[in-house]
């Protein structure tokens, strides 16, 4: 019996990443019986073919795969202690994922030339058996979003385009975990871009799709900005980070919050009259169709309907203000503070200033009410606004606590 270890972990650590992927690994030339002998604590989680968990770290037995029908799912499995491990890395996706380590000696073990691509900063397919699952083209994007300095060669993404109808076959909780997988990475914007490439990005993003080609808004605000696509991604990249990865929250509410001006009309444009109401109803189709989790519905949804406002809160009268900052103060991705790297994300300007004008108002939003005017219903809640607008113009020109 030979155990190794494989995928990512090896990866990430020929690469010298910090961030290592879980370590996982991989049995060959054995029965189950020998490795239970061996590992007789270890606890079977595979229904298809041997899967094992150890001081829960996975230990799969080696497996090849035969494709029998169309979709992610439609593989005949075989996992026996005849196949090998070359067998083994050679059903992987990418050649990068397709490197073992021998746990006994250190031995690395190559036979799809990935450390070569490591060398070559170079993301390519195995063989043209990538095509049989087409949730790879999601994984190759969200690779490429992940090592952000490494090319994907033109091979790979032409076999990307070619499964293009077969993506609509995946189930979508297994695209949305992909999608935020690439959310939290390094340079989330390059995920869309790659997908844009392909031409898959439709299939499953078409709400994103929809700001391809249509302007971002007038030249005097946005005098770089190809398309609303365009301008989309560099705002992603403001909030990025290249060395602990993205707040994943943060990204989606990036990625959401003008997704409005797909719908406006083109008769009004480079202007996107109301967008951001529209934006709103665009949100919800696109989390309810991917069935994201409930807090990245309201991050997407308050990122379309506040990413105006915010900017703007000293200009508002100050009932209005109250209600937009007390409601900013749920926002999922880190309230106030997360929904201020939104409209730095969105503007490329500083927000110091809108910082330090926030942290003297907030207290304002603390202001209990009275218990004479309790229990009274819509009136009480009038009552408690007025207090609060009140104490908010008396704030303005004091400093406060911090956000």
């Amino acid at each position: 019996m030979k155990i190794y270890q494989v995928g990512g972990s090896v990866r990430d650590k020929i690469l010298g990443r910090n961030k290592f992927s879980d370590r996982d690994f991989v049995v060959v030339n054995a029965t189950v019986d020998e490795f239970l002998k061996k590992y007789p604590c270890a606890k079977k989680v595979g229904s298809d073919f041997p899967v094992f968990l150890v001081d829960n770290e996975e230990y799969a037995f080696a497996r090849k795969e035969k494709k029998v029908s169309a979709g992610h799912k439609g593989f005949e499995i075989v996992a026996d202690p005849d196949v090998t491990l070359e067998e083994d890395l050679k059903r992987r996706d990418i050649t990068i994922n397709a490197i073992a380590e021998d746990i006994e000696t250190g031995e690395l073990l190559d036979p799809c030339n990935g450390i070569k691509d490591i060398d070559r900063k170079r993301i390519v397919h195995i063989t043209d058996a990538f095509a049989e699952d087409p949730l790879r083209v999601y994984r190759v994007a969200r690779f490429g979003a992940v090592f952000h300095d490494f090319s994907i060669d033109s091979s790979t993404v032409k076999l990307m385009n070619s499964l293009k109808n077969e993506l609509e076959e995946l189930p979508v909780e297994r695209v949305w975990t992909e999608c935020r997988k690439a959310l939290s990475s390094e340079d989330p914007a390059r995920f869309f871009e790659l997908l844009v490439e392909a031409g898959v990005l439709e299939v499953h993003f078409k709400e994103v799709q929809k700001l391809v080609k249509v302007p971002a808004g007038p030249q005097e605000y946005h005098p770089d900005d190809i398309d609303t696509f365009h301008h989309t991604m560099k705002a992603l990249r403001r909030i990025s980070d290249k060395e602990k990865g993205t707040d994943p929250q943060i990204a989606f509410s990036v990625l959401c919050h003008d997704l409005g001006k797909g719908l406006t009309d083109p008769e009004n444009h480079p202007h996107h009259y109301g967008h951001d109401k529209e934006g709103v109803k665009e949100v919800k189709s696109f989390c309810e169709r991917l069935k994201t989790p409930s807090s990245y519905l309201k991050c997407g949804t308050m990122a379309s309907r506040y990413h105006l406002v915010l900017g703007k809160i000293k200009e508002l009268r100050p009932s209005k203000a109250v209600n937009v900052l007390s409601e900013l103060r749920l926002f999922p991705a880190g309230g106030i503070e997360g929904f201020l790297k939104l409209v730095y994300a969105d503007s490329g300007e500083d927000v110091e200033e809108l910082k330090n004008f926030i942290i003297k108002v907030i207290p304002a939003l603390d202001v209990k009410l009275p218990q004479k005017w309790r229990d009274r219903g819509l009136k009480s809640r009038e009552i408690h606004l007025q207090l609060k607008a009140e104490k908010y113009k008396e704030l303005k020109n004091k400093d406060g606590r911090t956000l």
